[in-house]
């Protein structure tokens, strides 16, 4: 059972909307272009593998949580998915990764060698798998549970091939994932727990989950103002009779403003006032753009004239972005 499903990353909302608001001549353009790429190819991976239980029979009491976001004090974990099960407990970090993989066990290293020979240093997986895998034994142990904690990296393009590895650390191709399961499963036949309490432990564990935190960019003099058609990439619409409104393609739509406050909001600021609503939108009418706004029921504080919305996250009605 599904206890928590993955949801796209806010990253790359905001990537791609930051793409959409720049030149493509803008001297960070092939930065921001090439980490929206491994960002996107990271989070399909990870769906691949999402989609690969489907093909696997589990005949013991377990709930998945992808995208668990845990966050401490000072620190967080971000565990790709989270299997309780009555016999275990499974952390996966998921890696599309392509090339030539090399764990220093000594140096707690991990790079990447690419077709051209040329050396990439990443994060060393096993170093963040460690990490989760000690948190998960103490949160287990303040739930008074013995359980094992089992930790997989899971590599999605076939093309990763691991070189040296890390240690005894369990590692296996996506399509290697139903064969790596019945192998946990003849290690681990012992039923530790209950239906009712492995059910217990997975409410306990999602309880802890919360959303990770997406600041702005803190841009707004750089980027391109307007709201751009779905159509015609390259043409703004223009608000007339109650709907933003193509001139090239008659695309027309009554809440493509809203689209554009989260742009705002992950490019600029949490917060925005009419002014700035306007020159964002390209809007010239203060009374337009007032009733745009409230029509929104967006928090506010202030007077009508110096009045200041609060942007959420999500519009009520609008698909998770």
């Amino acid at each position: 059972m599904i206890f928590k499903d993955r949801n796209k990353p806010q990253e790359i909302f905001q990537l791609e909307s930051l793409l959409q608001r720049i030149s493509p001549v803008h001297p960070q353009a092939p930065y921001w272009t090439e980490k929206l790429r491994r960002i996107t190819a990271g989070y399909h991976g990870e769906l691949r593998v999402d989609s690969l239980w489907h093909e696997i029979d589990l005949p013991l009491p377990h709930y998945f949580i992808h995208d668990l976001f845990i966050q401490k004090e000072k620190s967080s974990h971000q565990i790709d998915s989270v299997l309780i099960t009555s016999r275990f407990i499974l952390a996966l970090e998921i890696k599309s990764i392509s090339g030539l993989l090399n764990f220093d066990p000594q140096l707690r290293q991990f790079s990447r060698t690419n077709k051209d020979g040329s050396i990439d240093g990443m994060k060393n997986p096993d170093d963040q798998l460690r990490r989760h895998e000690k948190w998960l034994e103490q949160f287990l142990f303040q739930q008074r549970v013995k359980l094992p904690v089992i930790g997989v990296i899971v590599f999605t393009y076939p093309s990763s091939v691991v070189q040296s590895r890390a240690g005894n650390r369990l590692m296996v191709q996506a399509s290697g994932l139903p064969h790596l399961m019945d192998r946990l499963l003849e290690k681990h036949p012992q039923e530790i727990l209950s239906k009712k309490k492995t059910e217990l432990i997975a409410h306990k564990l999602l309880e802890l989950h919360s959303s990770k935190p997406s600041a702005p960019l803190g841009l707004s003099n750089s980027l391109l103002k307007g709201i751009f058609c779905p159509d015609c990439s390259d043409r703004l619409l223009s608000y007339r009779r109650g709907k933003w409104r193509c001139e090239t393609c008659a695309h027309g739509d009554p809440v493509a403003h809203l689209e554009a406050l989260l742009q705002y909001r992950t490019l600029a600021n949490t917060t925005i006032s009419n002014r700035e609503f306007r020159e964002f939108t390209g809007l010239h009418s203060t009374t337009t753009a007032s009733k745009l706004l409230k029509s929104t029921n967006m928090p506010f504080a202030g007077s009508y004239k110096d009045r200041i919305y609060a942007i959420p996250e999500l519009f009520e009605g609008m698909e998770s972005i």
